[in-house]
């Protein structure tokens, strides 16, 4: 591993347990999350589970969804619709700094 690996956010470094504690949730809540497709954690070379970052905060906003009463279909499509205007936002702040218009200019009052 090199220093540049610790701000790999899709690096699979945490372990089923490590992953588990660190989000304050059971292994088979993680499990589960696996197995809906929700999160697809790598396998080490004994098939463990491995979590990167980014994982983790999809079943950290899963939690987060189903403590607000959501379930795992409303939940899945919550997080799709938060994942395409996150890009939506992106692809827009892009297109404005092509177009020298900076981010809260005349553009965005109308």
């Amino acid at each position: 591993m090199t220093l540049h690996d610790l701000d790999d956010e899709h690096r699979p470094t945490f372990t089923t347990g490590q992953a588990a504690d660190l989000l304050g949730v059971e292994q088979p809540f993680l499990r589960s999350l696996d197995t809906a497709g929700v999160v697809s954690p790598e396998r080490s070379g004994g098939g463990h589970r491995r979590y990167s970052r980014h994982q983790l905060g999809r079943a950290s906003r899963m939690r987060t969804l189903f403590d607000e009463g959501m379930n795992l279909q409303a939940a899945q499509r919550i997080l799709a619709l938060e994942h395409e205007l996150d890009e939506a936002r992106r692809e827009i702040a892009a297109l404005r700094t092509q177009l020298g218009d900076p981010p809260g200019g005349a553009a965005s009052d109308g």
